[in-house]
């Protein structure tokens, strides 16, 4: 708040009235508190994510696995190139993949959940005739977490 006085002289001084120090303090305080629980909603979202995806993989259920995607998404399966595709297309080319090799379990060998502008994961993905690796690389995008790139390679 301030307060407009006229000097004598004709000058303008302006004076900003007193603000309590423990005010500023509590409102710091209240504000770092924010911030902290924003934090740690974001810590508890991803350890949820990466499950689901897990368990979307298990399951053979691309569909699902689709909605942890943005509108692109990089997949690069044995044998093949890398390829762009749209979230509609990506769910026909991993529907196709885990008809090929149905799953029989999916688990994680090795994650990275501690960058703040990526996280990424290693997984073993086992099927009747063998095992292959899975990386995927999860970005934050539009408040919450997606798959950007996934790679799948013969052991």
């Amino acid at each position: 708040m301030f307060c407009i006085c006229w000097h004598y002289f004709g000058l303008l001084k302006i004076y900003m009235k007193r603000i309590s120090i423990s005010n500023i303090l509590l409102v710091t305080a209240f504000m770092m508190g924010l911030a902290q629980a924003a934090e740690a909603q974001n810590a508890q979202a991803i350890p949820d994510v990466i499950e689901n995806i897990r368990v979307s993989i298990k399951m053979a259920n691309s569909k699902e696995l689709t909605t942890f995607m943005g509108d692109m998404v990089e997949i690069q399966l044995p044998d093949q190139d890398r390829n762009n595709y749209s979230k509609t297309q990506a769910e026909f080319v991993l529907r196709d993949f885990m008809k090929k090799y149905p799953p029989t379990n999916f688990t994680y060998i090795h994650k990275v959940l501690d960058k703040e502008d990526f996280k990424f994961t290693i997984g073993e993905y086992v099927y009747a005739g063998g095992s292959m690796r899975i990386t995927m690389v999860i970005k934050p995008s539009n408040s919450k977490y997606q798959i950007d790139s996934i790679v799948i390679e013969r052991k």
